[in-house]
């Protein structure tokens, strides 16, 4: 299974698409994404609303390892990933 972890490269789930961003932080217990987890994120590009440099809090449910996401002709797909500390 996909872990993500702090450092690593993820997309930011939002109504602008997925966003490219990094891991800043993560507070909260590991495993399966939920809204108990607080995931700090940096932006690596700008779509719609988010520049590229800025940092931004959200729940775990909104953030995924880019290597989750898999895309297709006309949809795109996050398979299953969890959360982890090191």
């Amino acid at each position: 299974m996909l872990t993500l972890t702090v450092g690593c490269l993820a997309y930011f789930d939002s109504f602008a698409g997925l966003v490219p961003c990094w891991i800043v932080s993560i507070d909260g217990p590991a495993g399966t994404p939920s809204t108990s987890q607080r995931v700090t994120v940096r932006f690596t590009a700008k779509r719609g609303p988010y520049r590229r440099g800025e940092a931004y809090e959200t729940s775990g449910l909104h953030v995924c390892p880019r290597g989750a996401a898999r895309f297709g002709k006309h949809c795109t797909t996050i398979r299953p990933y969890a959360f982890d500390h090191i």
